[in-house]
């Protein structure tokens, strides 16, 4: 009679740990996100010194990350953010995309064998970036951000990575941006 092997702890530890490890390797390793600058560079003003966010169609889980990762890079250039009222509007809006035909086949990974298609969403998140004036409307600048979501129903969205990514594609955005001592 054959008896079953056990498991050591220890292997198993080992297992977890590895898949530990490559679930998050996977969520740190998404693609960055794409920028562009759509309309550049209007000298900003002396006294432009502070900005606040406004958000159109945004999902408010992403409000909060939008804001703070703008404000960082912004504060960099010389412009602090603020709640009340500011010299600048930033205005965020969000739009929601379905995938163009040929980006619907998901590349193969390792993950992907056990999961249904009808179960992922495929979509481009697109944020439009505008910052004016408060007082004359003028567009000082404005971009967008966009990247292409695979998410299945039911995903944690990991809040480091995608802040990273957000600020990273805040500085792409805003590289060109005059700071504030010249």
């Amino acid at each position: 009679m054959n008896t079953p092997k056990r498991i050591s702890w220890n292997w198993l530890s080992f297992v977890i740990g590895a898949l530990a490890i490559a679930l998050l390797a996977a969520c740190g390793g998404l693609p960055p996100i794409s920028t562009s600058v759509d309309f550049c560079c209007k000298a900003p003003q002396p006294d432009l010194k502070t900005f606040r966010v406004e958000f159109d169609d945004m999902p408010e889980f992403l409000k909060p990350m939008l804001r703070d990762e703008a404000a960082i890079v912004l504060h960099d250039k010389g412009v602090e953010y603020t709640e009340g009222d500011a010299h600048a509007i930033l205005k965020m809006t969000y739009v929601h995309n379905p995938l163009p035909e040929d980006m619907l086949a998901r590349p193969h990974d390792s993950f992907s064998g056990t999961q249904a298609p009808s179960h992922t969403n495929r979509f481009m998140a697109e944020v439009k970036v505008e910052l004016r004036d408060a007082v004359s409307q003028e567009l000082l600048w404005s971009g967008t951000m966009v990247r292409a979501h695979y998410v299945q129903m039911g995903a944690y969205m990991h809040d480091a990575p995608a802040r990273t990514a957000m600020r990273q594609a805040f500085y792409v955005m805003f590289a060109d941006y005059p700071t504030g001592e010249q």
